[in-house]
């Protein structure tokens, strides 16, 4: 092996450690992913600001009426949001899976790779998170997203997001799967719903502790943002520029370290189940490695 600055290290890794890896790389290698972030980041507040405002809520000053009247219509708010989050996290994915391979084959990167992916599968990747999220948002809207009774509303909102959350743990790993491994999107949905299960489902729970994990940052950050109107007086367009750039700023960062994070997930449930480590290692010895090199270990 070549002593390089490797953002992920080829070995198994702890929790600890994969975490680390996936801000490593985007240190180092996929920084550009952050300027797309924000970019998407940006298509999701313009998308979302109609449906908040049918639903009567305002990004400042919340819903208006009573907060038992809120439930149905944040259920279908959340409903829509998931939808973009997990689409977002897998078109990331491809680039981060690009970066990794560049990292692991120590090459350097060519974004260009991955938005041909992506220009070229577009509908395909898109495919299971708008899919689910579809069924989610109108499932919740049918059978009760806009009951007036909350505990109905409360109950199946949780049990439909339960719903979306088996898919995007599934799904939500082809984005990466069609950057690191070549493969073709179809092909990368069945590897990716394979993968979620090996080691006793190691990817699925780090997936899963790294989306709660940005869900309780960003829940704080937001409150920090909001604290500021107590200290601060805005004007109702200022307040909502805040309010609006505050919320691109902490999704872009999530959505990059979730699509990094997938991307060294991936690689790492390869070195313990692959042996890609020990596979990399024996092919450097013979010719220099390239991103194509580790697909090819597959």
């Amino acid at each position: 092996m070549s002593d390089r600055p490797a953002a992920l290290p080829r070995r198994p890794l702890t929790v600890g450690e994969l975490l680390d890896a996936a801000a490593e790389l985007v240190r180092r290698r996929a920084w550009p992913l952050l300027a797309v972030g924000v970019a998407l980041a940006l298509v999701e507040q313009a998308a979302l600001y109609p449906v908040r405002e049918a639903m009567g809520y305002h990004v400042v000053t919340g819903f208006a009426g009573d907060f038992e009247d809120a439930f149905g219509p944040a259920w279908l708010l959340l409903a829509v949001g998931f939808t973009f989050e997990s689409a977002i996290i897998v078109i990331l994915g491809v680039s981060a899976g690009r970066s990794m391979a560049a990292d692991l084959s120590d090459t350097p990167g060519r974004p260009i790779e991955a938005l041909r992916i992506v220009a070229a599968h577009w509908w395909m990747l898109l495919l299971a998170p708008f899919t689910s999220g579809l069924v989610f948002t109108v499932l919740t809207y049918l059978l009760g997203g806009m009951s007036a009774e909350p505990g109905i509303a409360f109950l199946l909102g949780l049990a439909l997001g339960s719903l979306w959350l088996i898919v995007f743990v599934l799904f939500g790993l082809t984005g990466a799967v069609s950057g690191q491994d070549r493969r073709v999107p179809f092909a990368a949905l069945g590897r990716a719903s394979a993968l979620s299960f090996r080691g006793g489902m190691r990817v699925t729970w780090v997936r899963l502790l790294g989306f709660f994990a940005w869900a309780l940052l960003r829940l704080g950050f937001s409150i920090g943002v909001l604290s500021l109107f107590d200290y601060v007086t805005f004007g109702e367009t200022a307040a909502f520029i805040v309010v609006t750039a505050g919320t691109v700023i902490a999704n872009a960062a999530a959505y990059v370290f979730l699509a990094a994070l997938d991307a060294a997930a991936l690689a790492e449930i390869r070195f313990r189940t692959e042996g890609l480590d020990i596979w990399l290692s024996r092919a450097e010895q013979h010719s220099r490695l390239t991103p194509d090199s580790v697909a090819a270990a597959r």
